[in-house]
């Protein structure tokens, strides 16, 4: 297949997916979602076997619309249930010719409703993040395991039990109202946060980043930022630190593909618009009351992305931030990244100290060994650096990545 109809294909699935998901459960009922999603992940199968042989229609959305649409009409006539929908069944009976999406409002308010569907209060918050991951962005098992620091298989298990409360206790899709939302957007926040971040550093593939996941991320917060009781400081500063993450896009990786840390981007690349508006976002939501997690992340990010050169980064303040954020979000991640910030003002040998006790936490991490194995070479342990960056490649799955680790191991060998 060309590879052109590979990214378009690739691009459909992630745009698309959570859409058509949303339309369908919103349109029939979240009780199909099984058959829902089997119904868009066929679609999508059939488009990539047609496609390799003939021309895409004009309108692909609305050929995916159409073909899952018919799908679950099937499905219902074979299973004699069509009379349970039959509303929905002929509210648009459409011909190939006649097919066409819905209004882009209809689409919002969809995907709106979907979004705290997930998050119903029936669910636990793990499960609700796995939910959202899967039925809204269309991730993998192993792509939402990676971003929980989770196994796969019981991922696979829990989003398994997750789905049979969807179906049981969601009932009719909708946007909560009063305290019953302020409950569920922290939530619906989370599941934004993480998508965006399984997009900016992607598990497995050949590509660093999958950037069409965190241009998903920051789609669907704008969608939230319709709703007039969704837009606080929490989600304007959510926006602020994806744009200024998505600023350094074009820096993050050379003409052939290689990775290039932060240390080594071209600064001229970053894209301008992203930081003026990433500012925006940032100043308005100090606005509200309160310091919250995001903006404390978009401080940071701000703060990588805005120093003019990498020496002029302002790490002193980068760790006090750190220092602060690491005490409301005591997270493993949170933790690593604390860490890696506290080598540049303290010095590696402090760094390597305060690593010991998360070792024990996520044992056999590959960001982890990574560290502790540039750490290593910092203070000249490179014995123990060159063990620590093996054991870092054998956990990586992403190519791009692994790549970086070997060249680096490479210059490492006879120090």
């Amino acid at each position: 297949m060309p590879s052109a109809v590979n990214q378009t294909l690739d691009h459909l699935f992630r745009h698309e997916y959570g859409k058509l998901v949303s339309l369908f459960a919103n349109k029939y009922s979240p009780h199909l979602i099984d058959t829902i999603e089997d119904a868009v992940q066929e679609a999508l199968y059939k488009a990539a076997r047609q496609w390799s042989f003939q021309p895409m229609p004009n309108n692909p959305s609305a050929w995916l619309y159409r073909v899952v649409n018919n799908q679950i009409i099937d499905y219902l006539r074979k299973e004699a249930k069509s009379v349970s929908y039959e509303q929905a069944v002929t509210a648009d009976a459409i011909g190939e010719e006649e097919s066409r999406l819905p209004e882009e409002k209809v689409i919002v308010d969809d995907q709106l409703r979907m979004i705290f569907a997930c998050c119903h209060p029936a669910m636990k918050p793990t499960e609700q993040l796995m939910l959202s991951l899967k039925l809204l962005c269309g991730l993998s098992v192993k792509e939402i395991a990676r971003a929980l620091l989770k196994q796969e298989e019981a991922t696979k298990r829990a989003i398994t039990r997750a789905k049979v409360k969807f179906r049981e206790e969601v009932g009719a899709l909708k946007v909560p109202e009063g305290g019953d939302l302020e409950n569920r957007l922290e939530a619906v926040l989370q599941v934004i946060y993480l998508l965006f971040n399984e997009g900016y550093k992607a598990t497995e593939g050949n590509q660093l980043m999958k950037q069409d996941l965190c241009e998903e991320a920051i789609r669907l917060a704008f969608l939230l930022t319709n709703e007039r009781s969704c837009n606080k400081g929490e989600l304007k500063a959510l926006i602020a630190m994806m744009l200024f993450k998505a600023a350094r896009f074009p820096a993050r990786t050379d003409e052939a593909g290689n990775l290039l840390t932060l240390e080594n981007q071209d600064r001229s690349k970053y894209d301008e618009e992203h930081i003026k508006w990433g500012w925006h976002f940032l100043h308005d939501s100090s606005k509200f009351e309160g310091s919250s997690v995001y903006q404390l992340e978009a401080a940071i990010s701000c703060y990588y992305t805005t120093a003019e050169t990498y020496e002029k980064t302002n790490w002193k303040a980068i760790l006090s931030l750190y220092d602060t954020l690491v005490k409301l979000k005591p997270v493993p991640v949170v933790q690593m990244s604390r860490i890696l910030v506290l080598s540049k003002v303290k010095g590696a040998t402090a760094a390597l100290k305060e690593m010991e006790g998360l070792e024990e936490v996520i044992e056999g991490n590959q960001s982890l060994l990574a560290l502790k194995a540039d750490l290593y070479a910092e203070i000249g342990n490179w014995s123990a650096a060159r063990v620590h960056l093996q054991k870092a490649i054998g956990q990586a799955l992403n190519i791009t990545e692994r790549r970086f680790l070997e060249k680096k191991l490479q210059s490492w060998i006879g120090k």
